[in-house]
């Protein structure tokens, strides 16, 4: 968790890697999440629409940031957190995720934070994107 005096507009935050998924992964996620969608379980079903075989599933990567949020905001400063899906995640596929401070402000004696943030495969392409709001504490 970070203190709102320590922050800058611009800076990026540290960056989360997130080891090559497996198919067990989202199987896992599945039993987790209870969904049991066969796009994210069932290679042959997936094939059958025109995949190239399962896919992570949503919910799984926008997990990877929301790491990332609560690296920076700490357990109880989360205030909001959004996700856009951008490319499919497959098993294999390593996950590097991060984003930027985009603003600082106080509002209602809190210091809150704003930021962006990115998932993307280890060859660059983005995986999904999305936005923090985060309400940090001042040093005292």
């Amino acid at each position: 968790m970070r203190y709102y005096d320590d922050i800058h507009v611009g800076e990026a935050l540290p960056e989360l890697e997130v080891s090559a998924l497996v198919a067990d992964d989202f199987v896992r996620y599945a039993d987790a999440s209870d969904d049991h969608n066969p796009l994210h379980v069932d290679d042959a079903h997936a094939r059958s629409t025109g995949l190239d075989g399962v896919i992570a599933h949503g919910m799984l990567v926008m997990g990877q940031l929301g790491r990332v949020a609560v690296e920076l905001a700490g357990p109880t400063g989360l205030r909001s957190l959004s996700t856009r899906f951008r490319d499919k995640t497959r098993p294999g596929d390593e996950l590097r995720c991060g984003g930027t401070i985009t603003a600082a402000y106080e509002r209602d004696g809190q210091g809150i934070v704003e930021a962006e943030l990115w998932a993307r495969g280890i060859d660059g392409s983005l995986k999904a994107s999305g936005a923090l709001v985060a309400a940090l504490p001042r040093r005292q």
